[in-house]
Formats: C-alpha cells, sequence, structure tokens
C-alpha cells in the first residue's frame, strides 16, 4: 500500500510538471489545431507544390476548454496507472485479472482517452510520431525488441526515465530506460498524445516498419 501511495505522488508530480510548463507556454495560435490526439493526417505540402493533393480534412481549432479536457484526461491517465501497479502478468490479458504489456496499453488507453489501439506491441510502433529517447515526455509509449530485434514488447513513459509496463515476472510495475536490461532492448518511441496543441502526422509520412512481431506481448 506505502508503495502505491509513493507512485501515485510521483506520478502526480510529473503530470503537474508538464500541467505547469504548457500553461506557462502555450502553443502558437496556428499550431493548435486538434484536442488530444490525431492520426492518419497526410503531409501537407507546400504552397509551391505543382502536384495535387488532397486537401487537408478540417480540423476545429484547439479552443480553452479542449486544452483542459487534454489535461484533465492526462491526470485521470496517471491517477488510474498506479492502481493497476502489482496486477498480474496474463499472456493475452485484456483485463484488470491479469494483462500482457500490450493488453495493459491498450486497456488504459480505451479507459482513459476512449482510444482504440491495436492489439500487438508492433502494431502499436506504427502508429502517432516517432520521438527520441531524449524527446520522451509522459504519456509516449516506449518499445522493445527481443534478440532478434523484433519488437515485443511495450510500455508507458511516465516520465524522469520511467514507464510503467506489464512484466512477465513482476506485473505492472514500473521500471528505469537507464537500466542495463532495458537500454539494450529500446526498439523507439511513439507520441499519440498531444496534449500541446501541435499537430500529429500520419505515421506514413515518418516511417515504415523495418522489423516483425512473432505474437502479441
Amino acid at each position: 500500500m506505502l508503495k502505491k501511495i509513493l507512485s501515485f505522488n510521483r506520478l502526480a508530480l510529473f503530470f503537474l510538471t508538464v500541467l505547469i510548463v504548457q500553461l506557462a507556454h502555450p502553443a502558437p495560435a496556428h499550431c493548435l489545431t486538434v484536442s488530444i490526439f490525431q492520426f492518419g493526417l497526410p503531409a501537407t505540402t507546400s504552397p509551391s507544390s505543382t502536384l495535387e493533393q488532397p486537401a487537408p480534412p478540417q480540423i476545429p481549432s484547439l479552443s480553452a476548454t479542449s486544452r483542459e479536457k487534454s489535461f484533465t484526461h492526462m491526470r485521470d491517465f496517471f491517477s488510474d496507472v498506479s492502481q493497476y501497479f502489482g496486477t498480474r502478468y496474463r499472456s493475452g490479458g485484456q483485463t484488470p485479472a491479469g494483462f500482457d504489456c500490450s493488453g495493459f496499453v491498450r486497456f488504459m488507453f480505451d479507459k482513459v482517452f476512449n482510444m482504440s489501439l491495436p492489439r500487438s506491441s508492433k502494431e502499436m510502433s506504427a502508429l502517432g510520431l516517432q520521438v527520441s529517447k531524449n524527446d520522451l515526455r509522459p504519456g509516449d509509449l516506449v518499445f522493445f525488441h527481443s534478440r532478434n530485434k523484433r519488437i515485443n514488447h511495450v510500455g508507458i513513459f511516465i516520465g524522469n526515465d520511467t514507464f510503467v509496463h506489464s512484466s512477465l515476472t513482476k506485473g505492472i510495475t514500473e521500471d528505469q530506460l537507464k537500466h542495463q536490461y532495458y537500454e539494450k532492448r529500446f526498439a523507439g518511441a511513439v507520441r499519440l498524445l498531444d496534449i500541446s496543441g501541435e499537430t500529429l502526422q500520419s505515421p506514413s509520412s515518418q516511417h515504415e516498419p523495418t522489423t516483425g512481431v512473432t505474437k502479441p506481448s
């Protein structure tokens, strides 16, 4: 119980830090184009392009109310994550009775953000925007590969070099990215959530998957 309380306090501190930074440095008006998240947008072209391109979808401006809703969702996300610490690992599990890694990520994003993600960690890695390890922020997904370099594990970054995930031996827990085991197997990260108001581009314009996965993890 004490561990859960301390973990929750740490998660709450991460969220408050993000909230303060975003309120102190709001995105420019021209960047406020989506609410919580957006993928599948075609890449934009310069005005000088001579090729005909389909008109981009009309995305409503992000109002103050929408920004407030974004912060509320992130707060709820961090609050909810802590209550599942210690839940056992279960292959194929997608409920509080037991989770595998992608099952836990799917469960949390569906519960808090009403967002349906693919079933496997590999499929999740093709969504959103790729972000570097040094540019991670709370809510980003982090991926790890097996010895054959295939993505087979996913977790949720929560700040301070820490991510939460469903571990085979410990169940839902938190670990450090700099831990030797995870640092060696780090395979990349993507951003699905937009709490700053900037548009997320289609994954197809960023990269093409180069590895596969043998089974959901």
